[in-house]
């Protein structure tokens, strides 16, 4: 009976027991500046799915091949079939990374999926933080801030020199790209409240739809610049952000990047929504 217990703990639970947490190292080392595997519910339950998935395999595989098979170590075909998780090489598609396929079929779906949930995440979080922002001033203003934000934390133990100055570079591009859109929308707006003032009418209905189409674009702009603060940040950094992002939009709005994202985007263009309605008042 003693025999049988270490047989079954030998074969089947050790390979288990090693494959998890090297399945879970090689699951962060694979998406790494991809997403947050622990950045949403769903994520979060898809690399669980991946990691129980993966120690299950190796499980069955101990229980089965390891009595054919007595000079692997079990610890050892544990390890290896969590590694096959891991990213892949050029040079990785041979006979060997075939037999890992099998070890760990049903993965690449599981993978796949936590992938695709992994760049949802990303995008619903950059779309959240984008929004909410009354005008172009605020938007530009945080935009700003962001910059600043990433900037101070380019210079981390480990990354190389020239990765440091081509991650300030893209800092600083994509914060132009937003400076640019939201200097259009305020050109615009000036164009439209001068027009307004002098005819003592309301904006019209194309000009409000040049405004919210100027205002969406800085909108997209500043999304792209988020992607640097999610792709190269940390989670602890979020909290930072949302303060950040409290000083430029009303409480009212009741949005802090952790909420649903939705509401009136009408609210957000600067501009009246309607032609009845009274003119913006232009900032000095």
């Amino acid at each position: 009976m003693a025999a049988d217990q270490a047989s079954v703990i030998s074969g089947w639970v050790l390979p288990a027991v090693v494959c998890a947490p090297v399945t879970w190292v090689c699951l962060v080392f694979r998406f790494r500046g991809e997403g947050r595997l622990l950045g949403s519910v769903r994520s979060a339950a898809l690399a669980l799915c991946v990691a129980l998935w993966t120690s299950g395999m190796a499980a069955v595989a101990g229980g089965l091949l390891l009595p054919h098979a007595s000079s692997v170590p079990p610890a050892a075909l544990g390890v290896v079939t969590g590694w096959g998780v891991g990213p892949r090489g050029r040079g990785e598609q041979g006979g060997g990374r075939a037999a890992l396929a099998v070890l760990t079929l049903g993965n690449s779906l599981l993978l796949h999926q936590l992938a695709l949930r992994l760049r949802t995440d990303r995008a619903e979080w950059c779309e959240r933080m984008a929004q909410g922002f009354p005008d172009c001033w605020d938007l530009d203003a945080f935009a700003a801030d962001l910059r600043a934000h990433l900037l101070l934390r380019v210079d981390v133990p480990g990354r190389a020199k020239g990765a440091r100055a081509a991650v300030r570079r893209e800092i600083t591009e994509r914060h132009k790209e937003v400076r640019a859109a939201a200097q259009k929308w305020i050109t615009l707006e000036t164009k439209v409240q001068k027009a307004c003032d002098e005819q003592g009418r309301a904006p019209g209905r194309e000009e409000l739809r040049q405004l919210r189409r100027a205002f969406g674009e800085a909108e997209q702009y500043l999304t792209y610049l988020l992607e640097l603060a999610h792709a190269h940040g940390k989670r602890s950094d979020a909290a930072r952000l949302r303060e950040l992002r409290a000083r430029y939009v009303p409480a009212r709005d009741g949005r802090d990047g952790d909420g649903d994202g939705r509401g009136d985007r009408d609210d957000t263009s600067g501009a009246a929504r309607e032609p009845e309605n009274a003119p913006p008042v232009a900032r000095g």
